[in-house]
């Protein structure tokens, strides 16, 4: 039976062993960080291969792969005071952390790898991202998400990127909400009805992901209709364009060229926030 360990244990890794435990399997022997001992505490109680180590050092001691999942403010300073062996397996959840600084970080461990789980790995919905690809951890990550595995790690950071407008999504859905209690629908009504409504759609776009999105505007908007006067306002109140700028900033922010304090300019275009 396989050993993973999980330096840092938080949300996203609570996601990504409560998603590959789905269904009563058992496909490793977990072994958790200390660090956060409610969630640590949690998934011990609920499934006996997951053990709380009593330190990091211990995690790293005990496991044949190594998930790092620590905050980029802290994770160089955590993970530069662990010794590790050199054929264990590293997987950072870490965003920002290159291959290349992780590899000085956790030598002698050569196989490293960098991992985008997502909250919804949970319920073994939404995608999980692999780089490099590996077959041997495909097989333990394979049905938790749809395992999206990229050759290239300039596309991961961009991919990742992307996972920054997850709080944006259900703004959205808070805006649309709140304009309907404003006009009077009960608020349980709302949300509802919201929610129904998107998942629907997000329900859509995964069954025609071989389709555009583009293709799936003019699905979803018939000629002289609502959907295409509400779209064709929102694009021209710039709404599309700030989404790649947003996209930009992050992006600039995982590869350390951009900073939390970092703002946007009221009026920008999408470029490098280095070159405004």
């Amino acid at each position: 039976m396989r050993k993973v360990g999980f330096v840092g244990v938080g949300t996203i890794v609570e996601a990504l062993i409560m998603g590959a435990s789905a269904d009563g399997e058992h496909r490793a022997d977990f072994l958790l960080s200390p660090r956060n001992r409610e969630t640590s505490a949690r998934l011990a109680h609920r499934f006996s291969f997951a053990l709380v180590a009593r330190d990091n050092q211990a995690v790293v001691d005990g496991s044949d792969i190594v998930f790092i999942a620590l905050r980029p403010q802290i994770a160089e300073e955590v993970i530069k005071e662990l010794r590790f062996r050199r054929h264990q397996q590293i997987v950072s959840l870490v965003a920002g952390l290159s291959i290349e600084r992780l590899s000085h970080l956790v030598s002698p461990a050569k196989e490293i790898y960098r991992l985008i789980p997502l909250p919804a790995n949970a319920n073994r919905r939404g995608a999980i991202t692999l780089y490099p690809p590996s077959e041997h951890l495909a097989e333990l990550l394979t049905g938790i998400g749809r395992l999206v595995q990229v050759d290239d790690e300039r596309e991961l950071d961009m991919l990742w990127a992307s996972t920054s407008l997850m709080g944006a999504y259900f703004g959205l859905m808070n805006s649309i909400t709140g304009w309907l209690t404003e006009q009077g629908v009960d608020p349980a009504n709302a949300r509802g009805f919201v929610a129904a409504v998107f998942h629907g759609l997000a329900a859509s776009a995964l069954e025609r992901s071989n389709e555009s999105f583009e293709k799936l505007v003019v699905d979803h908007s018939t000629a002289g209709g609502l959907n295409e006067q509400a779209y064709r306002e929102l694009v021209a109140a710039g709404w599309t364009e700030r989404i790649h700028d947003v996209l930009t900033l992050i992006h600039e922010r995982i590869l350390g060229r951009a900073t939390l304090e970092t703002k946007l300019p009221i009026n920008c275009r999408s470029t490098s926030v280095t070159d405004s």
